[in-house]
């Protein structure tokens, strides 16, 4: 017995590429249009979503993409000449204050804005023979941050990663020729992407990483099948007395360094900063004690906050109980130049291989540690560098551990497995010890 198979092909009209114009008056994320591996999705994505939406294939001519210099040259339509329709596209990335109160002012104060980090606009529309458009239909897409997973340094106007930039523009081609999703306006929670850089992207890739969960005081993670549980208490301050009969007693090197302060300073106030910290799985409970300088502000700032200097010397230390844990020097804006970040590349602060170019410059900036630990912990030496958005631990003169996070951790590399959960632990509880944020 013989089957016949019949296929049935039904012809497919075809449309061809326009106008494709985009323009950014925020960042530098419509370069992401000049790598090949984000324009070729886009061109495979548009055309799926052309076929199963609207029965549509996308011409054999390739997509131009012209990023404009002025929002004003947006031109959406030209003389069709061809017997297929033409398909043009409008992307244009906002501020999220600017578009707000161009358009929606009434919204700036709505709690559900808070957290807007830009605004895309998207327009589809296409265009027939005889210039008549058949089609038009535009998408607003407001990017919130979300919880990163990655590490590194952020930018302050890029928002997507390519990889990110090249979902949200195959989310908004399936909302847009979908007749049966009438979404005019959609909210995308995005991954920061991070800058590129030769001392963090490099370092973690293939490595293991180790998410910790930081709420209030307490953080949480989990490493070799068991959970490990830290917690800071709130900081102290303990005025130190110059003079009187409650002086209070101090260390000679301490005390030539606070008299010869006080000859610069003879209105700073000398103390010690303490917290108290624990280590709630084994219970171990510590106290970190910093002594510093406090100074009137010299800023004309509203907030007119006092500064606080850590002293130098190597005059800080952490206790357990009695016993001394750690004692170290802290330094302050301590540039390191063999430590480079690129402002033209962008990452998922996962894995070098989403290294993506974001303007034509080639500048990079040597990076300078916030507050830079250095002493010896249970008789070892270590150091700690300090950043804004990260800690790098040192062991040794080895890098042990990597961190990430700005108030508290939020994610690790531990790149030297033989060190101590409880040593890790004492390094995180110093990292992220409250007079650092």
């Amino acid at each position: 017995m013989v089957f016949l198979s019949v296929v049935f092909v039904h012809a497919q009209t075809m449309v061809q590429p326009g106008n494709f114009q985009f323009i950014s008056l925020h960042g530098p994320l419509m370069y992401y249009w000049n790598n090949p591996t984000v324009a070729t999705q886009f061109t495979q994505d548009l055309n799926q979503q052309l076929l199963a939406k609207k029965g549509y294939s996308l011409g054999t001519s390739p997509i131009r993409f012209s990023l404009l210099k002025n929002i004003k040259e947006f031109n959406s339509s030209n003389s069709n000449t061809t017997s297929s329709p033409i398909i043009h596209m409008k992307l244009a990335e906002y501020p999220a204050s600017l578009y707000l109160k161009q358009f929606y002012p009434d919204q700036l104060n709505d709690s559900s804005q808070q957290g807007i980090q830009s605004v895309l606009l998207v327009e589809l529309s296409i265009q027939n023979n005889s210039a008549a458009e058949v089609f038009n239909r535009s998408l607003e897409v407001f990017i919130k941050k979300s919880n990163s997973i990655g590490f590194g340094i952020p930018f302050n106007n890029l928002h997507l990663s390519a990889k990110g930039f090249s979902e949200l523009m195959k989310k908004s081609m399936e909302i847009i020729l979908d007749s049966n999703n009438q979404s005019e306006q959609i909210e995308l929670k995005a991954v920061p992407p991070s800058m590129g850089d030769n001392f963090i992207i490099g370092a973690i890739t293939n490595m293991p990483k180790i998410a910790i969960e930081s709420k209030g005081l307490f953080s949480k993670y989990a490493l070799n099948g068991k959970t490990e549980l830290i917690r800071w208490d709130e900081q102290r301050y303990l005025e130190i007395i110059l003079r009187g009969k409650n002086k209070t007693s101090l260390q000679p090197a301490l005390n030539s360094i606070i008299v010869e302060k006080e000859k610069e300073n003879p209105q700073a106030v000398f103390v010690f900063l303490l917290q108290e910290a624990r280590n709630i799985v084994l219970n171990r409970n510590y106290q970190l004690v910093i002594p510093a300088l406090v100074r009137g502000s010299s800023s004309s700032g509203i907030s007119n906050m006092p500064i606080v200097e850590p002293l130098e010397g190597n005059n800080n230390f952490l206790f357990n109980e009695k016993d001394t844990i750690a004692q170290f020097s802290i330094e302050t804006d301590i540039l390191d130049s063999t430590k480079k970040i690129y402002p033209y590349l962008s990452s998922n602060g996962i894995d070098s291989s989403s290294l993506t170019r974001i303007n034509d410059f080639n500048n990079e900036i040597n990076f300078s540690s916030l507050y830079y630990l250095k002493g010896k912990i249970r008789n070892q030496a270590f150091s700690i560098e300090v950043g804004e958005f990260f800690r790098a631990i040192y062991l040794n003169n080895e890098k042990i551990v990597l961190l990430s996070g700005m108030e508290h951790p939020e994610r690790m590399v531990i790149f030297n497995p033989n060190i101590s959960t409880e040593l890790i632990n004492e390094l995180i509880l110093l990292s992220y010890n409250r007079f650092f944020q």
